[in-house]
């Protein structure tokens, strides 16, 4: 590799470390949170998988879903157009269909030892909580076109496993970071895996899965639903609902971030070259914890999508 080939390469590693955090378990963990809510509705409401199937057939943004379909038929086709509406919101950005402010729902932070010297605006940043109601409003109107309902029905997907990652519920004020750190998203560590320089958001982000082929994305889904089963889960002790939407990202996601992913005050840089490595056992109480979160989020959006298309279900 020639120098300047180095320098490129680096190059390219910061600017994808430097962006904005807006993703949430990246699109490979969207997909395991899809196959979690799929099985559960074809469990418990196979009567709705056609209608499902309908409202994705008329999706206005076609090339992304005739690519996860490839050559399949009947359920299996219905299963991973399900699968990319989940995703398709990130397939999505520097679109007309694209909603950066949607993904997020960023309260602040402050840790005690900071408190004396830093008083952020007493404000969410991001537009997540309004934007799932819209959507689900649009997703449970009969009388909206189908096409729009196709829309919202990938938003409310999307937006429902973005608020169960904490990072995109918080943003921590501190020195270093005076005017936030946009859900970790300026803060940088180092991939334990691939040992490349990304975001502590990414990291979260990265967390529960990786792969996109959808034979691995099921075999995860199943793996996560056998680790935590819903009647383990105390979480779900209610069906999921629509009202319930900015709880779970003000009382479950926002006191994770502030325990957890700044709380354990873990190395990290402002600088993408800089970054330090993650400690092991951080990262173990990352997966530990993405993987509970992801597997809710999955559960719930099996209830919403079944009130929503079916509201006497519930």
């Amino acid at each position: 590799m020639t120098w300047r080939s180095r320098a490129l390469r680096l190059a390219l590693i910061v600017v994808m470390a430097a962006t904005p955090a807006a993703y949430a378990w990246t699109r490979p963990g969207h997909m395991v949170t899809a196959a979690i809510a799929y099985d559960e509705i074809a469990e418990r409401r196979p009567d709705l998988l056609a209608k499902l199937a309908a409202l994705l057939d008329v999706h206005p943004d076609r090339g992304a879903f005739q690519v996860a379909i490839d050559r399949t038929t009947g359920q299996e086709r219905s299963r991973r157009m399900f699968l990319e509406c989940a995703r398709w919101p990130d397939d999505a950005r520097e679109t007309i269909y694209d909603h950066p402010r949607w993904h997020a729902a960023l309260r602040p932070v402050v840790l005690d030892e900071d408190k004396t010297h830093f008083h952020p605006p007493d404000m969410i940043a991001g537009d997540a909580i309004e934007a799932f109601a819209l959507n689900y409003r649009v997703l449970s109107d009969e009388t909206a076109a189908p096409a729009e309902r196709a829309l919202a029905l990938c938003w409310v997907l999307h937006l429902a496993g973005d608020i169960h990652q904490p990072l995109h519920a918080a943003q921590l004020f501190s020195k270093a970071y005076p005017e936030g750190d946009r859900g970790g998203g300026l803060q940088f560590v180092k991939d334990p895996l691939s040992g490349l320089p990304v975001s502590l958001h990414w990291l979260w982000d990265d967390s529960v899965h990786r792969s996109g082929e959808v034979a691995k994305v099921d075999a995860r889904a199943d793996e996560l639903v056998a680790q935590f089963p819903r009647g383990a889960l105390a979480e779900l002790r209610l069906p999921a609902s629509a009202a319930q939407f900015p709880l779970w990202a003000k009382e479950e996601s926002y006191p994770l971030a502030v325990s957890l992913a700044f709380g354990a005050r873990i190395p990290s840089h402002v600088a993408a070259e800089s970054a330090p490595a993650v400690p092991e056992r951080y990262w173990r109480d990352v997966q530990q914890a993405s993987e509970r979160r992801a597997t809710v989020a999955g559960y719930r959006m099996a209830d919403l999508v079944i009130t929503a298309l079916a509201p006497s279900a519930q």
